[in-house]
């Protein structure tokens, strides 16, 4: 889980249209996942996971089971069908969810296709 969190904190700032909506987003994350919490702090255009960042400003909750949110980080799953499926649980206001769904989506690794020439 660790290593997706890491994948999707990397991937955002190497891609611009993505650090648009980060630029002025002030939130926290955090991801309860079977047993562990993880925090994604999203300040002054800037993202990053830490160990507890509970005091750095509004906060957003997600819970679920980790395997959903492997789903979740790798684009197999939207943030939104999986609330609607009663996969995650959130505490945040819908317009969190909205912000956080494109973030996912658009930071989600992008399948390489090989071609063959013949």
């Amino acid at each position: 889980m660790q290593e997706r969190i890491d994948r999707f904190v990397n991937e955002i700032p190497n891609k611009e249209h993505i650090q648009q909506l980060v630029t002025k987003l002030d939130l926290i994350l955090k991801i309860e996942a079977d047993d562990n919490t993880y925090y994604v702090s999203f300040k002054d255009g800037k993202v990053a996971w830490c160990d507890s960042c509970m005091d750095m400003g509004k906060t957003a909750t997600l819970s679920g089971r980790g395997a959903y949110f492997e789903h979740l980080f790798d684009g197999n799953l939207k943030l939104l069908q999986g609330i609607k499926m009663n996969y995650f649980t959130t505490d945040c206001p819908f317009r969190a969810q909205l912000v956080l769904e494109s973030l996912f989506y658009l930071a989600r690794p992008l399948p390489v296709y090989k071609f063959i020439s013949e």
